[in-house]
């Protein structure tokens, strides 16, 4: 018995300190009962139980200490940026796709055209991959939010070692890990506890992505000169830009550390993602070095005053 209960002490370590010393014992002690009891249905339903009330408290929104609910409220941001981010790269892609189907005069060499196609249906899939859930979230769907990004991730799971179990690498993950880290934190965060976003900002951010993301393509019909100017890609330039606006914006909307840490964190995973996918691809020249840096400029700032504005918070509750 002295071994079974130090297992389930151990198991018990999924839940953070401050809860653990509320009620660790007594959890601890319902285990030792069912595991006395033989109800293996029952002690599975309570471990199952356990490991999800684990997730609740250590990204808790409410009645925790206010490390914790900063972390559940960075958490719960980034993964509404990381969808967002998702619509308006996937958009983005097609938009191009689609203006070189259309723009491409003469015969397709080869298989060209099937290869664009098969492409064009990739992004729309991506798209949906992203929107769906992050639509179905700033409407108040909860449950149905969570249900869609836990089937689209089995899917793609099986899609993708069916495809690619042969060759991983950086580069594979780099590409798809960016689609699928914000639908498992949106499983994780967006729990029964934690609160909704605000509809209306969301609703404006998805609408103003689906509209700018086209436009984007309209890059492939620059000269090669000032096509160079994008650097890695337009939507690095937009993402500092987007940086730079909030930071500007900033004293209008109030502190908001939560959301001014996960803009930051996911502009540099932007520029990562982009370094890795474009190495090789794009040479790393004034431009680019430019860019890089102006990118990370606007992310230290950002870090620098979400950590500020988090020292506020703490300090006047």
């Amino acid at each position: 018995m002295i071994d079974t209960e130090a297992q389930y002490r151990l198991l018990v370590r999924v839940l953070p300190a401050w809860y653990r010393a509320e009620r660790g014992d007594e959890m601890v002690g319902t285990l030792l009962d069912l595991h006395g009891e033989r109800d293996r249905a029952a002690l599975w339903s309570e471990l199952r139980a356990l490991l999800a009330l684990g997730v609740r408290t250590r990204l808790a929104a409410r009645a925790a200490p206010a490390r914790t609910v900063a972390l559940g409220d960075l958490v719960r941001q980034f993964a509404l940026l990381g969808l967002l981010w998702g619509v308006l790269r996937a958009a983005s892609n097609a938009g191009g796709t689609l203006w070189v189907l259309f723009s491409f005069s003469g015969p397709y060499p080869g298989n060209f055209r099937a290869v664009l196609t098969s492409d064009l249906l990739t992004d729309f899939v991506r798209l949906a991959a992203s929107l769906i859930p992050l639509v179905l979230l700033a409407d108040g769907w909860r449950r149905t939010a969570r249900f869609a990004a836990g089937a689209i991730l089995a899917a793609g799971a099986i899609w993708f070692l069916a495809r690619h179990s042969s060759d991983l690498g950086p580069d594979v993950i780099g590409y798809f890990a960016p689609q699928w880290l914000p639908l498992v934190l949106l499983l994780a965060a967006f729990h029964v506890d934690a609160p909704l976003p605000p509809p209306r900002p969301w609703w404006w951010a998805i609408g103003g992505s689906l509209v700018l993301a086209p436009a984007l393509a309209l890059r492939f019909g620059l000269p090669d000169e000032a096509d160079q100017m994008t650097g890695l890609s337009p939507l690095v330039w937009l993402c500092a830009i987007a940086g730079a606006g909030y930071l500007l914006l900033r004293h209008r909307i109030g502190p908001r550390p939560a959301r001014t840490l996960a803009l930051a964190l996911g502009i540099a995973l932007v520029v990562v993602q982009n370094l890795v996918l474009k190495n090789g691809i794009i040479p790393f020249g004034a431009i680019v070095l430019a860019q890089v840096c102006c990118a990370g400029a606007i992310v230290v700032a950002l870090t620098v005053v979400g950590i500020l504005d988090y020292r506020r918070a703490v300090a006047k509750h």
